[in-house]
């Protein structure tokens, strides 16, 4: 509100307010380990959506690759198909808890293949990569040349142990995407602010996208980020925030866990739950519809995520705990009665 009194309602430099990125460059190092020029290497972005179709339009030519391993959210594969690339899903197995196999990852690399995908907490699956994962898959990309686009906007989601970035294993190479956003953590969706770090000529090859994608971003959006990154009461707050979704998500797990015809891997990070549901014979859609309509229960269908991914739902537990028990008792006994 200061920041719109003062009349901030104007175009900025392409990259963002200075100050916000010398925030932002702060953030990243303690999640990276690596140190990032807010001046050559870090763009404000219009969210992480803006984020990943700048990576798509600024790095692939028609019909290189892009990896992503599914289910997925199924923006990456729409941004990957508007530039003129391929996405190449990599199936997820819920058996294997939702995570990568290096082992088939490696299979689906290719001479065309330019890009990973890696988001970590996971939407839909709320899965967490593990470090050993995380390393194979940067050692992947190393040996390959292949940039990693790391999602990591739920990073502040992780119910057991600490958030670990593939940044990390991936050292001072030029092949780092990072990306994250206010959306999440921050509760600030509609704003549209995210940022993404990379190198320095691979951010100014980001930026010449960006620049025409959005011209820059808004100022007072950006003023607001910068006043909670920078708030003293952060730490208190995304701890209290990562406890009260974890509550939420053993609502979920709890009210679950006895119900016939549901498999359901536990998730370690965002909020989400991917469960199989048998229910009537329905199929994912038919029964998110069944849901909708007869009982008020809002879901996604699985295959949205991925052409494997039908039969599962998406459970967002992004609202109260007030709307979650309500909703985990209502779809428990729905399913119950059959």
């Amino acid at each position: 509100m200061e920041a719109l009194r003062r009349g901030e309602v104007h175009y900025i430099a392409n990259r963002g307010i200075r100050d916000l990125r010398e925030a932002l460059a702060k953030d990243v190092a303690s999640e990276t380990g690596r140190s990032f020029d807010p001046d050559r290497e870090l763009i404000v972005t219009t969210g992480a959506s803006e984020a990943l179709s700048m990576a798509a339009l600024a790095l692939l030519e028609r019909g290189q690759e892009v990896v992503i391993p599914e289910p997925a959210w199924n923006h990456y594969a729409a941004a990957v198909e508007l530039a003129g690339g391929s996405p190449v899903p990599l199936a997820l197995l819920q058996s294997d808890g939702w995570r990568i196999d290096p082992d088939r990852l490696s299979t689906v690399i290719t001479p065309r293949t330019r890009m990973i995908v890696l988001n970590s907490p996971s939407n839909p699956t709320g899965a967490v990569q593990t470090p050993e994962v995380l390393k194979a898959v940067a050692d992947i990309a190393l040996a390959n040349n292949i940039y990693v686009f790391a999602d990591e906007i739920y990073r502040h989601f992780v119910y057991r142990g600490e958030h670990l970035s593939i940044a990390r294993y991936l050292g001072e190479s030029d092949l780092l995407l990072y990306v994250n956003s206010a959306s999440k953590s921050f509760g600030m969706s509609g704003w549209r602010v995210g940022w993404v770090a990379a190198a320095a000529r691979v951010s100014d090859a980001l930026n010449r996208v960006h620049q025409y994608l959005t011209v820059c971003g808004v100022p007072f959006a950006q003023r607001g980020l910068l006043a909670s990154l920078t708030d003293t009461r952060l730490p208190a707050y995304l701890r209290d925030m990562r406890a009260e979704f974890h509550a939420r998500a053993e609502v979920w797990t709890r009210a679950l866990a006895s119900v016939g015809g549901v498999e359901l891997v536990n998730p370690a990070g965002a909020f989400y739950l991917f469960p199989r549901i048998r229910f009537r014979g329905l199929a994912d859609h038919a029964l998110c519809a069944h849901m909708l309509e007869e009982h008020g229960l809002a879901m996604v269908p699985g295959s949205v995520f991925g052409a494997g991914c039908s039969g599962h739902v998406r459970i967002s537990y992004g609202l109260s705990m007030q709307v979650q028990r309500a909703a985990a008792t209502r779809l428990a006994e729905v399913l119950r009665a059959g």
